[in-house]
């Protein structure tokens, strides 16, 4: 079977699918995209609030790997990410380290957004769709939405990028991946999105607050480049609450959760703020505690696979490596 008569389905329009999704059709192959939010991206993604856009999940991201590299060359020569050269900071207990200068740090513009949907240039999107299930159909594969009556398909391939216990949750029953991938352990993560009237007096533009027992990470989101501004916002920060915080208090009320971590950040700061306008958002799969040492999973007699950041190494390299892996494999 050729690759232009191979039909494939990726599941998840986050880094990894879209990766994924891109590396096919940039190949020939006819490939449709399911993604269970109204917008791609997943976590690299951006919210529109009253006060401005944030970016809530990925903040920035790096880039190591040569090949990596050449890609956020050639998004950077299109205009579609610049560096971030803010200054970031680590609080240390009983010191401050300026780590501005120990990576080279990116965004996408106007928003992290951009990247998902320049990925997803061209390809065939099915949006708000959730996959429920997979079900086996004439040796291929037909995908079982929710909300929708007839399974669609079929399809000869079907590659899911989804956190590790919803990709287990799909492959149960039907192939070994879903014993790999149920190993994986996620840390949650809350985050709050707040603006402010005036300025913060802050001297950094990120940092890593290794000395508090909640805040875990701020970043000043409207100094990052072409961040749009807002009549009455002088800034708007994200703040990270620590993984262990997190967890302990992963049922707690949005307004509380705001609360405890604008008062960590006006502690830090030395002074009160009081939010002009503030959201909690509690990440369930923020970061994964044991990522598999495989860059993906591939059952190539079924024609199933996975990928995702809980694959080798995570953050947003690590997903778009993933992705572009297992469909090099597919391909190959």
């Amino acid at each position: 079977m050729t690759t232009r008569s191979r039909r494939i389905a990726v599941i998840g329009a986050g880094i990894a699918g879209l990766a994924c999704a891109r590396t096919l059709k940039d190949a020939g192959a006819e490939v449709t995209v399911f993604e269970k939010e109204p917008v791609p991206g997943g976590r690299a993604g951006t919210l529109i609030e009253e006060a401005g856009p944030y970016d809530p999940g990925a903040q920035y991201f790096t880039a190591a790997a040569e090949r990596f590299v050449t890609q956020v060359r050639r998004w950077d020569a299109e205009g579609i990410v610049q560096h971030w050269r803010g200054r970031i900071l680590a609080f240390e207990p009983g010191y401050i380290e300026d780590r501005t200068a120990l990576a080279e740090r990116f965004v996408a513009v106007p928003g992290m957004r951009r990247l998902g949907l320049h990925l997803a240039r061209e390809i065939e999107m099915r949006y708000s769709m959730p996959i429920a299930a997979l079900a086996r159909a004439d040796g291929g594969w037909k995908l079982v939405a929710q909300g929708v009556a007839e399974p669609v398909g079929p399809f000869d391939v079907v590659c899911v990028a989804l956190p590790s216990d919803a990709a287990a949750a799909l492959a149960q029953g039907h192939s070994r991946l879903a014993e790999a991938a149920r190993t994986v352990s996620w840390d949650p993560c809350w985050t709050v999105m707040m603006a402010l009237s005036g300025k913060s007096g802050a001297d950094f533009d990120g940092a890593f607050i290794n000395d508090d027992p909640i805040l875990g990470w701020a970043a000043l989101d409207s100094g990052k480049p072409r961040r749009g501004r807002v009549e009455g916002v002088a800034e708007r920060w994200v703040l990270n609450a620590k993984p262990r915080w997190s967890r302990r208090y992963y049922e707690m009320e949005e307004a509380e959760v705001v609360r405890w971590l604008a008062r960590s950040f006006s502690a830090r700061l030395r002074r009160s703020l009081v939010p002009l306008q503030a959201r909690a958002l509690r990440w369930t799969h923020a970061a994964p505690l044991n990522p598999l040492p495989e860059r993906f999973l591939w059952d190539a007699p079924l024609g199933l696979g996975m990928a995702g950041d809980w694959c080798d190494g995570p953050r947003v390299e690590g997903a778009y490596l993933s992705g572009q892996a297992l469909a090099e494999a597919v391909l190959g």
